[in-house]
């Protein structure tokens, strides 16, 4: 049994993971108008973000977002191989794709079959490489072979032995080798899980969720939120560029760990810059101009940013003197460039709402009271000895910075101290080190802009960590 007509996209660009281009076809034969652009863009992957480690990847969980798209559910292991063909058969019965996880190392037409290579980098030492399952989508079935979907990045559509894909379906763990590769994950033997689409998108539903991903983007990428979870940091947005900046003005001649952590922001954040390049053109053809500008503008910003990790090499290649004050003008004006596209990109699209969040709070009610309490009555104190004019009656609508606000970057800088001040009184010194290091750097205006966006923004920093964290 197959199913009839089924021809998907196999030319997908190198830089979408693999189970994107699934996720599409599920959410199509489901009846929704979707594209990958606007999917990896759902996850935020067209936002730069990194750890504190100077490790760049999407951190889609660390934020207050709920799935606007499309969810995963069901996730489970199947407990045979012929339970798991059973449900195939069921499946493609009602004219629906199933999907499988499990190794690329037993796929015949994989770069990864039987290849020690596959093995070895991610077990050798220093290794980053974390062990994942891979995803394909069965499309058919018969006595001998199995019919399967898989484009990223084998851009394969077509048969398998049974046995070939027996042997991947038992996945990772069944590869005695790989026992001591860091994993991220569970892994599963005879893998699978079902995708729904969380909101059904006809023509006009799919360019409202065009806008609000391009809404959610500028929003994220100017307020440049960094996330504080236990002992580690997660910067988004234009954090992401300023911790760039802070690594190249901490380089000393011969510092390699500081080289190497300024060369993997640089190659790695052109990722998160590809993705929003197809979120513009994808846009530019639902909603039209002047996206189709602000998408080629971007293009070369993106060929700027390439041309500085180029730059880079070639200067540490040859051992030229001042690179890192050359390289640092470079970045400067670079990350000045994209932060006044992202705020004219801002002026030049439909108002829309952002992404819906949860809403659970982060922390608790009574913790985030006392927080705006704190910042209420450091503003009061700033008015009283610094002569500045907050409208405290206003609440947590009151101005702060920005436009519309009261205080100049000054006077911003001395409310967060007073603030730091308070939080240390009533908590300890967990928030207020954060605090100060926000005081200290030229983050974006949006956290300050009102008393409310403040609170909102400190109560962010409360996030208590996670389990899963704590594999990173």
């Amino acid at each position: 049994m197959i199913i009839p007509s089924f021809a998907p996209v196999l030319d997908i660009p190198y830089y979408y993971p693999c189970n994107f281009p699934l996720i599409h076809e599920v959410l199509h034969r489901q009846g929704s108008i979707t594209s990958l652009a606007l999917l990896a863009a759902s996850r935020l992957y067209s936002l730069p973000s990194c750890g504190d480690n100077g490790l760049v990847k999407p951190y889609f969980h660390k934020l207050d977002y709920i799935e606007p798209i499309w969810e995963m559910y069901g996730q489970r292991q199947l407990d045979s191989f012929e339970e798991g063909k059973a449900e195939i058969r069921q499946h493609i019965g009602e004219g629906g794709l199933f999907l499988a996880t499990g190794t690329s190392y037993h796929l015949p037409y994989c770069e990864d079959y039987q290849n020690p290579e596959y093995i070895r980098k991610h077990v050798k030492q220093g290794s980053r490489l974390h062990l994942v399952d891979h995803w394909i989508a069965v499309y058919g079935l018969e006595e001998e072979h199995v019919h399967v979907y898989d484009p990223v990045p084998s851009k394969y559509k077509g048969k398998v032995a049974q046995r070939a894909f027996h042997d991947f379906w038992k996945g990772n763990q069944s590869i005695p080798e790989l026992a001591q590769a860091k994993r991220k994950e569970e892994l599963r033997t005879f893998g699978t899980m079902d995708i729904r689409a969380t909101v059904k998108l006809d023509s006009a539903g799919y360019r409202d969720m065009l806008t609000q991903a391009l809404t959610t983007q500028i929003d994220e990428f100017l307020t440049g939120r960094t996330i504080i979870q236990g002992e580690r940091n997660y910067y988004f947005g234009h954090a992401v560029s300023l911790q760039l900046l802070d690594a190249l003005h901490a380089a000393n001649e011969g510092d390699q760990a500081n080289e190497m952590l300024i060369s993997g922001l640089l190659f790695d954040m052109r990722w998160s810059r590809y993705f929003l390049r197809d979120l513009l053109q994808e846009s530019a053809l639902w909603l039209g101009s002047p996206l189709d500008q602000y998408a080629r503008e971007f293009s070369n910003i993106i060929a700027r940013w390439e041309k500085a990790y180029n730059m880079l090499q070639v200067s540490r290649m040859k051992h030229r003197e001042q690179w890192k004050v050359q390289l640092t003008g470079v970045i400067k004006m670079l990350v000045t460039d994209e932060w006044q596209w992202y705020e004219s990109l801002r002026q030049s699209i439909p108002q829309a709402d952002c992404f819906q969040r949860q809403t659970m709070p982060m922390i608790g009610e009574e913790h985030r009271e006392a927080l705006l309490r704190i910042v209420l009555d450091s503003c009061r104190e700033l008015n009283a000895y610094h002569n500045t004019s907050i409208p405290l009656g206003e609440g947590g609508n009151a101005p702060l910075y920005g436009r519309s606000g009261q205080l100049d970057s000054l006077e911003l800088v001395s409310l967060l101290a007073v603030v730091e001040q308070g939080i240390e009184d009533r908590w300890g010194t967990g928030m207020s080190a954060a605090l100060a290091e926000m005081a200290a750097a030229s983050l974006p205006e949006s956290p300050y802009q009102t008393v409310g966006s403040l609170v909102d923004y400190l109560a962010q920093q409360w996030a208590p960590a996670r389990e899963e964290d704590a594999q990173w």
